[in-house]
């Protein structure tokens, strides 16, 4: 990994990626420092109405907004 995207927090690191999406190296310093990190523990749902659904997506959210806190 180069050691500029070392330096970058993960959001600038993928704010770099998107404003220069062919850079590969930086693709992959960002493919790395997201398989680097912990893995919250999965849940597996069944079928769910449009309301459970919503819920379901908020509650992923408000998960990964408690991981970059």
């Amino acid at each position: 990994m180069k050691s500029e995207f070392q330096t970058m927090t993960l959001g600038e690191l993928r704010q770099y990626v998107l404003e220069h999406r062919n850079d590969q190296l930086a693709f992959e310093a960002l493919m790395e420092r997201i398989n680097a990190q912990p893995q919250p523990q999965q849940q597996v749902y069944g079928e769910v109405d449009a309301g459970e659904f919503r819920d379901l997506v908020q509650q992923y959210r408000d998960s990964k907004s408690q991981l970059r806190g």
